[in-house]
């Protein structure tokens, strides 16, 4: 075990950005998967591998690059006294990433699903991007900072530069399951021509029989 995570840290030290997103798309998946599985209490035959999909591209593509600069600019917050240091660091992430991180998530994940930006009034079931984050923004975030202001203070002062992304996306496989359990309320399943081979013919089955 320690062989494979020093392997880790000389991967980190190497290729950086390449393996936080790795990183950050794995535990992203992870998150999905534990709140199908575990939750929902789904057969593997079961498990919606597009909605995981979404978040690993979510987590690789998306929120990887933006928080590996994010943490570059909190390394450059430094003050006289490294208690001070530390707590200007949290406080300025829980103030302005946790909020941005939470629109992204939505937004991106929005997209990803062909969501409209706003409700339209001929199809009110389908809640747009932006009634969803005036429904879920500020509750996000009030959890997002009940779990990452503490592991920030200890992500900020005691962890290297390079392994502070990684380091969130390991304490945060519970937060991904929470992110997995939030998209999934009135998640909006994809077109039928992304589902897979086995729903197609069960769907086409159906219509030949009525």
């Amino acid at each position: 075990m320690a062989f494979i995570f020093r392997g880790y840290l000389r991967l980190l030290q190497r290729w950086t950005l390449p393996t936080q997103m790795a990183t950050a798309s794995v535990t992203a998946g992870t998150g999905d998967l534990i709140w199908q599985k575990g939750f929902e209490k789904k057969e593997w035959s079961e498990v919606e591998f597009y909605k995981t999909r979404r978040l690993m591209m979510y987590g690789g593509l998306i929120f990887a690059p933006i928080a590996n600069r994010w943490h570059w600019v909190l390394s450059n917050i430094n003050l006289r006294h490294k208690v001070a240091t530390v707590l200007a660091r949290t406080a300025t992430d829980l103030t302005f990433f946790s909020p941005f991180a939470t629109c992204l998530f939505y937004v991106s994940q929005g997209a990803m699903e062909g969501r409209p930006f706003r409700t339209e009034a001929t199809d009110p079931s389908t809640e747009g991007i932006y009634e969803r984050l005036e429904d879920r923004l500020f509750p996000t975030v009030l959890k997002q900072w009940a779990v990452f202001g503490p592991a920030n203070l200890i992500n900020l002062s005691i962890v290297p530069l390079y392994a502070r992304p990684p380091f969130m996306n390991f304490v945060s496989i519970g937060w991904n399951t929470f992110l997995a359990s939030a998209q999934n309320r009135g998640g909006i399943p994809p077109p039928n021509h992304v589902l897979s081979r086995d729903m197609q013919i069960s769907v086409a089955a159906a219509e030949v029989m009525e």
